[in-house]
């Protein structure tokens, strides 16, 4: 091989060398999409855990916040998600399932954590548990209102999905505090 040769390959193998590096750690650091609740009775259990912790971590952000945005998003939370609530206990009731009537480990253990958080630490705490859940809740309601049985509840998902994604914009606006 020449030189002048034998260098561009050398010098093609340094520059390519960190963006194999680079697609490869990509693949194996993301994770892969959960796979879409599509069980009325799964649905309804998951989305009532989370609509318990929004409404109950909301309701401690209430006690504990003297931020007005945070109050205020907070009263929001509390309303919507109770008239959320009973649009989905309805909705069960029409598909003849019964939701769960206490959060999941998952969703107590973030409550428990946001109610230790210190005063001074809480907004911030609870803006991004409040990101958090949402997320979660659009993937749920996302994927069972496309790949969820034909049913009540899946109205259900569908019809709620927007006010979700609007709540996350909302509190993804007020993260920046």
């Amino acid at each position: 091989m020449k030189p002048l040769s034998l260098a561009a390959l050398g010098l093609a193998v340094a520059l390519l060398a960190p963006a194999a590096g680079a697609f490869g750690q990509a693949a194996t650091e993301t994770p892969a999409a959960p796979m879409p609740v599509t069980d009325p009775q799964e649905f309804a259990d998951m989305a009532a855990s989370s609509n318990m912790f929004e409404i109950q971590s909301s309701e401690l952000a209430l006690e504990t916040s003297e931020n007005e945005e945070v109050i205020a998003f907070a009263e929001q939370m509390v309303a919507d998600h109770t008239a959320a609530g009973e649009n989905m206990m309805a909705a069960a009731q029409e598909d003849g399932v019964t939701p769960a009537d206490a959060m999941n480990e998952q969703h107590q253990a973030q409550y428990d954590e946001l109610a230790a958080a210190d005063a001074a630490a809480f907004d911030q705490a609870y803006i991004q548990a409040q990101v958090t859940a949402h997320e979660e809740a659009i993937a749920l309601f996302e994927g069972f209102s496309t790949e969820g049985e034909e049913s009540a509840l899946r109205d259900f998902a569908t019809e709620t999905l927007p006010t979700l994604q609007m709540h996350l914009e909302h509190i993804q606006a007020m993260s920046g505090m």
